[in-house]
């Protein structure tokens, strides 16, 4: 019988005890995880952050630069970041590559068209339907105007040769394609690349390159290849009245080597090339870079 309360009493202590180990472990755990919260989300944050704001200041803060070139971290006084296109249409402007990113180059919707080499769309283009209001609340929309979907390659081609005066054949005449102010119709153009029957095509007599024509994975590159620049510097040159020996030595000064003469590709960055255009052959006000 003593034994048997012995053992009763040996096995309450042991309960107890291992109740009470399992109570800690819940404790320290908890412990740890509010400690390690607070460092890693909170102190390391923090440090890495200050370090960043003393050491490199614009680059921590987007590596905004303004219209001298120069960097600043202020937005007002910023044109744009040098690591994020932008659209430039002007003549006298280098023009970057395509971008799939929202309405071109909105750094909130980063990202490719997500279409294979072999897509339709991504070669031809597509267009679309639209509807307008009716006069009449009672009355069904009506149909207006086609407009365009998707560009494509073939679209996008034919406007960089006739920007860049690149010569080329077609199996149609372009002038078919133009409306009454000389301006090329987009919406006619793809829907005859589209033609099952006869489609148009576009031949360039010189080598284009494929960043001219087609957007980057992100969207968002800032580069276009040193090949793409040269074919546009003649057109920069006349629209600003300078030589293009002079466009061709300011494309070689903001083109970026590979990293380490072997990493990588060259790319000129069109952002930093377009400030350096306006600082040195500058447009009138209205044409710069506002």
């Amino acid at each position: 019988m003593k034994q048997k309360q012995a053992f009763c009493e040996s096995h309450d202590t042991e309960s107890a005890e291992g109740g009470g180990a399992f109570l800690s472990h819940i404790r320290t755990s908890i412990a740890a995880t509010i400690v390690l919260t607070i460092i890693v989300s909170g102190i390391y944050p923090l440090i890495v952050w200050g370090v960043a704001q003393v050491i490199f200041p614009n680059k921590a803060n987007g590596s905004l630069v303004k219209r001298d070139g120069t960097p600043t971290t202020r937005d007002e006084e910023a044109v744009g970041s040098s690591l994020l296109g932008q659209n430039f249409a002007a003549a006298g402007y280098f023009h970057p590559r395509p971008s799939a990113a929202g309405n071109g180059y909105d750094a909130t919707s980063s990202g490719g068209s997500n279409l294979g080499p072999l897509s339709a769309k991504l070669i031809r283009g597509t267009i679309k339907a639209t509807t307008m209001p009716a006069t009449k609340p009672s009355d069904p929309p009506v149909s207006g105007p086609d407009v365009v979907d998707y560009d494509g390659i073939s679209d996008r081609i034919v406007h960089y040769c006739l920007d860049n005066n690149i010569p080329f054949d077609s199996s149609i005449a372009l002038d078919s394609f133009k409306d009454k102010d000389g301006n090329v119709d987009d919406v006619k153009l793809i829907k005859s690349f589209n033609d099952d029957k006869m489609p148009l095509t576009i031949t360039p007599k010189i080598l284009i390159p494929g960043d001219a024509v087609t957007g980057s994975g992100s969207g968002l590159d800032p580069h276009i290849s040193p090949r793409n620049a040269e074919l546009q510097m003649e057109r920069v040159a006349k629209a600003r009245g300078v030589s293009v020996d002079k466009i061709h030595e300011l494309i070689d000064e903001h083109t970026d080597r590979p990293d380490l003469g072997i990493f990588g590709d060259a790319g000129v960055n069109v952002l930093m090339l377009n400030i350096a255009l306006d600082v040195k052959y500058p447009l009138p006000a209205s044409q710069s870079i506002r």
